[in-house]
């Protein structure tokens, strides 16, 4: 007798997406010259109620990623699928309802909320944009999505500059949520506000998800924040995706020298426990040119003569963490010599 083969339920499936800009010669013509990948075939899947934590240096391709999910820039190659369905070329109707059901909560909440309009607006116009929902019905979720999120409803009439900066991230939040989204996309939520904000705001996010079941994508650096709230991490390097695992595994068993290397670098949680101390030297290669082999090569602490010109593969190296270096065999494609 067979038995039948249970998969997880995956909400969103971006499938080794790329985005190439083109670096244009020549004022009238505008021939291209080179194409800098910004992301270069990179692949993840995110769970109903699950947070995708994604990590690295600026210029690494983070935010890149985010406005293709958005589908606020055109993919190079690669497809994202969202509940089973691809969202390449949505129009109409199916394209308001992949707005709906995609938030998004950007860095600074002061440039991402207009000056020119009330909170009541900001807050409902996802609403008002995306869906056929009468005024009165907008105006009683706005009400509500603002409690959600620890604002008096009786501030709806404020303007956005009348709030202080935690205040402001709570209602690009509330903006974020007012649709009733699957999906919210966090690009450095908390990275602009005070310490004490920080947490709050961090805390109020986690609730949410409980209370909601919503998923995130959460893009940031600090690492505290994405140990805090994710659980499966992802560690890009110049448009590409090295290591995944469970939060738990890539903060307490790191496989790549990049990982390590962040992690090195990060403020520790106990300062009394000795950490391993990974130094890498060195700039960032361009996106213009990347290095043929490993992207991290010439800056790589554990660099063999294969990491020059192989280029590795995201493999899984132990039960499910996946790690693309040629320190571990199955990152390596088939009949390459990983012997340092």
């Amino acid at each position: 007798m067979m038995t039948a083969v249970t998969t997880e339920p995956v909400l969103l499936d971006v499938r080794h997406v790329r985005k190439y800009f083109p670096v244009n010669k020549g004022v009238l013509l505008r021939k291209p010259v080179g194409w800098i990948k910004a992301v270069d075939d990179v692949a993840f899947t995110i769970a109903p109620g699950q947070t995708f934590g994604l990590v690295g240096e600026s210029g690494c391709g983070k935010s890149t990623l985010a406005k293709l999910i958005l589908l606020l820039e055109p993919l190079t190659e690669g497809d994202i699928m969202f509940d089973e369905r691809s969202v390449t070329g949505l129009r109409g109707d199916a394209l308001k309802n992949y707005r709906a059901s995609v938030g998004a909560v950007f860095q600074d909440p002061f440039s991402s909320l207009s000056p020119r309009m009330r909170v009541k607006e900001i807050v409902g116009d996802p609403l008002a944009v995306t869906t056929d929902t009468p005024r009165s019905q907008i105006e009683a979720r706005v009400s509500e999505v603002l409690e959600q999120v620890g604002l008096n409803p009786s501030t709806a009439s404020n303007y956005p500059h009348e709030f202080s900066g935690g205040q402001r991230q709570r209602i690009a939040i509330a903006r974020a949520l007012s649709a009733s989204p699957r999906l919210v996309i966090l690009d450095e939520p908390v990275s602009a506000l005070d310490a004490s904000i920080r947490a709050q705001i961090i805390n109020l996010l986690k609730s949410l998800q409980q209370e909601l079941g919503v998923s995130y994508l959460l893009i940031a650096h600090d690492l505290g924040t994405v140990r805090f709230l994710s659980d499966v991490v992802g560690v890009m390097y110049l448009g590409q995706l090295v290591e995944k695992s469970t939060s738990r595994e890539v903060f307490t068993n790191p496989l790549h020298p990049y990982t390590r290397a962040l992690l090195s670098a990060a403020l520790p949680v106990r300062p009394d426990v000795q950490r391993e101390e990974v130094v890498i030297s060195g700039e960032v290669p361009s996106p213009l040119d990347p290095p043929s082999g490993c992207r991290f090569y010439a800056r790589c602490p554990a660099a063999m003569a294969i990491c020059e010109n192989v280029q590795p593969l995201l493999a899984e190296a132990e039960d499910g963490h996946e790690v693309a270096c040629h320190l571990y065999p199955t990152s390596s494609p088939a009949g390459a010599n990983a012997t340092p």
